[in-house]
């Protein structure tokens, strides 16, 4: 036995049971292997209530919300003179909200992530307010997004209930950002995808893990609810099954670094029009940009000779036929354009409504345009469009990713990953979204310095 030891060990005097018990002990009742009783029925017994309780209440509003405006735009597709006039309706009483409430105005995420930093709670006259002239917004005429109304909502909702839960003003900015996840993950049918969006936003490029429990919990309910009352059909409906090979991967690069381009001129020009709309008196600037923007939607259908985009709002159907048909490029370059000045003189001058949408139309109409070269490819660039153009745009890359794959109900995820990275690195230091926090400040050193301090 000991030349045994000595041939294993190196010692023959070494005693391994003994070393073995002292290991076990010393690692059993270490502080990094010690059970945190107390945390685990904390979230039991605080977290957990309100994650369902926040979950069924987005989800009940959520379908309530998305019953009025399908409802709504079925009755503008009636006749397509409906989709030029009743913009023009809406504008006025976007005027007159946001002269009493000027936080109803525009895509809501960007006051939203503001409001998080602050100890204040939205008003409930806000909270009602937002939520009847967003139905208006996102039922025809608009190409509006439905994640600004959703996580301004949301946002409101989770810090309304986690006060009457008993939480302190110091957790604000977890129940908001839990609320505004779960009404995002229910309107959008991402649960998982939303949960991240919302982390992701509010510091960008600084990942925060802390409210992801109790998030997914309540955007799984507010997702299931949703879907008892709204059924749970993707939003983006694929005829067949995404096909992609290496050799592709370049021109989805390729495309990414398009998509990029194009998110910055879009930005650029949406903050552009957001400080010229400034000068307007806050009541007609609605009215004033609806005006300026009706020409291009009466452009736009003219000569796409649908109402899809203009739709796209309350049923996403422009997304599907994007993915599933190719378009002419003329097509595809008029829907990008169009989709740029119609959303720059609506959200841009308050009208709210949010910007994934707009950006997801013009990710999968470049995305349309690559498959033109790669037909048997088509939903794959589409797809991989759709999640570039919101990883550059709000700099919610790993969001982008699972988005996309809960709404299409399918897997691109290494094509789709290719676009991302290239549309999110080549938007270093720009955002859609006012009130995110850039931490690299221009460099990489800065972002270690950071990194260290946190440490």
């Amino acid at each position: 036995m000991k030349l045994l030891k000595k041939l294993i060990f190196g010692n023959e005097n070494v005693d391994f049971v003994a070393y073995f018990k002292q290991s076990v002990k010393e690692i059993i009742t270490s502080s990094s292997m010690r059970i945190d009783v107390l945390s685990i029925f904390f979230f039991l017994g605080r977290w957990l209530p309100f994650a369902i309780a926040v979950g069924i209440t987005t989800g009940i509003i959520a379908s309530l919300m998305d019953l009025m405006v399908v409802s709504i735009n079925h009755i503008l597709s009636r006749d397509v003179i409906y989709f030029f006039i009743y913009p023009v309706f809406v504008a006025l009483i976007v005027g007159y909200t946001i002269k009493r409430y000027p936080e109803v105005e525009g895509p809501g995420i960007g006051f939203s992530i503001l409001h998080l930093k602050t100890k204040k709670y939205i008003k409930i006259q806000v909270i009602i307010h937002k939520m009847i002239v967003s139905v208006f917004t996102l039922s025809g005429g608009f190409i509006a997004g439905r994640e600004g109304p959703s996580f301004f909502l949301g946002v409101a909702l989770g810090e309304w209930i986690g006060k009457i839960y008993g939480f302190s003003k110091k957790y604000k900015n977890m129940l908001g950002l839990i609320g505004g996840g779960a009404f995002t993950g229910a309107l959008l049918k991402a649960p998982l995808g939303s949960s991240i969006f919302a982390m992701e936003l509010e510091n960008m490029y600084d990942f925060d893990y802390r409210p992801f429990i109790p998030m997914i919990v309540a955007s799984i309910v507010s997702y299931l609810t949703f879907s008892f009352f709204r059924g749970n059909h993707p939003f983006i409906d694929l005829e067949g099954k995404p096909i992609w090979n290496l050799d592709t991967i370049p021109y989805i690069i390729l495309m990414g670094l398009t998509v990029s381009a194009l998110i910055y001129f879009y930005t650029l020009i949406f903050h552009i029009a957001q400080r010229v709309s400034k000068i307007f008196p806050v009541d007609r600037k609605p009215l004033i940009g609806t005006l300026m923007a009706v020409p291009f939607i009466m452009f736009l259908y003219f000569f796409t000779h649908n109402t899809d985009v203009l739709s796209a709002p309350a049923n996403m159907v422009i997304l599907s036929k994007m993915a599933n048909f190719s378009f002419s490029i003329q097509d595809d370059l008029v829907i990008i354009f169009s989709t740029i000045f119609i959303t720059t003189f609506t959200l841009a001058f308050g009208i709210p409504g949010g910007l994934v949408l707009p950006v997801l139309i013009m990710g999968s109409a470049v995305g349309n345009i690559f498959g033109h070269f790669f037909p048997n490819e088509l939903i794959t660039f589409t797809l991989a469009g759709m999640g570039s153009a919101l990883a550059a745009a709000a700099k919610t890359p790993l969001a982008a990713i699972v988005m996309i794959t809960e709404m299409s109900h399918d897997d691109v995820v290494i094509p789709m990953t290719a676009a991302v990275i290239t549309s999110y690195l080549t938007s270093f230091g720009y955002s859609t979204y006012l009130g995110q926090n850039n931490i690299f400040k221009g460099n990489l050193k800065n972002f270690t310095k950071t990194s260290n301090e946190k440490r």
